[in-house]
């Protein structure tokens, strides 16, 4: 996958899912896994685009960076949103509490 991504340089060059699905005969979600690796585990600036144009692509200047790190905060952001407010619903739904790894302003508990 780092190999096909070196032909896929700048937010104005992505490589969509599917594309690479059909270049690797693998699933989405094993591309996707391979992905997460090679950003966490070896330090591939690569970024996804959730705007046309779609898809993966290697991040190749500051705006660029900016612009993938805004768009997984903000991720992030909305997905905290929805676990508190499921959290607190479960909770008096089915008496159910459940610990947060994270409290959503930078520390980890």
């Amino acid at each position: 996958i780092l190999n096909i991504l070196e032909s896929h340089k700048g937010r104005d060059n992505p490589i969509t899912v599917q594309e690479l699905e059909r270049i690797t005969c693998s699933s989405s979600r094993k591309i996707r896994r391979t992905i997460a690796n090679l950003v966490i585990q070896h330090d591939i600036p690569i970024a996804s685009s959730v705007h046309y144009p779609y898809g993966f692509y290697l991040i190749t200047d500051k705006d660029e960076a900016i612009h993938c790190l805004r768009q997984y905060w903000s991720r992030v952001k909305e997905v905290a949103k929805r676990a508190k407010v499921l959290s607190k619903t479960v909770e008096k739904k089915f008496n159910l509490k459940y610990q947060r790894e994270f409290d959503f302003k930078g520390r980890i508990k």
